[in-house]
């Protein structure tokens, strides 16, 4: 074979043939497992982020010692999650309500020692 960037494989018809030759096939080998009806279909999806996001993932990734993709997976579940339990309200009906929790607090709760 020819030393091409992608050496080790045939660009020929007569290089495919002798590397088809040199196959063996073992015929006592187990047949692999399909996955069933019920295996979840997964989707890849392609998104460009900015470098730095890039190496941020990458970081966690390493330090939780899993994959970036399942490391994403886990961020998009959790904010998908996080959605379907959130309404959104908007500031000032936040700050009227966390005033109100405080006022309701007795002076002891307040100011923790």
């Amino acid at each position: 074979m020819t030393d091409y960037p992608d050496k080790g494989y045939p660009h020929t018809a007569d290089e495919a043939r002798d590397f088809l030759d040199s196959l063996t096939f073992d015929e006592d080998a187990p047949e692999p497992v399909l996955p069933g009806p019920d295996t979840p279909v997964t989707v890849l999806r392609t998104v460009r982020l900015p470098y730095a996001m890039d190496q941020r993932i990458r970081a966690e990734a390493d330090h939780r010692g899993v994959s970036m993709s399942d490391l994403i997976r886990d961020f998009l579940t959790i904010e998908l999650a996080a959605l379907d339990d959130d309404t959104p309200i908007s500031r000032a009906d936040a700050r009227r309500a966390l005033s109100a929790a405080l006022a309701n607090l007795s002076p002891v709760q307040r100011h923790p020692r």
